[in-house]
């Protein structure tokens, strides 16, 4: 005998909208797989960030160990873009 439920297939679209941006889709393809006509309405409304992996976008980051290019030789930070002006 088969049970007979109500299913609200709208609320699946939440999940949808994790799932592409927890793929890396680009936000502009998910928005259209979903059809929406705003952007905010996926990033904002259908996308889930407690269910996104935050610590490992923030762990692929490069590892700078403090040399950056506003670092000189001696460790002195100077200010991008004024080097030889006075």
């Amino acid at each position: 005998m088969c049970q007979v439920f109500d299913a609200d297939i709208h609320a699946l679209r939440c999940t949808l909208g994790t799932h592409l941006s927890a793929a890396s889709v680009h936000p502009r393809t998910a928005m259209a797989v979903m059809r929406h006509s705003r952007m905010e309405l996926t990033m904002t409304f259908y996308t889930d960030p407690v269910l996104l992996d935050v610590a490992g976008a923030v762990e692929a980051l490069p590892d700078f160990n403090g040399k950056t290019p506003a670092t000189t030789s001696r460790g002195v930070k100077t200010a991008v873009g004024t080097v030889g002006r006075a």
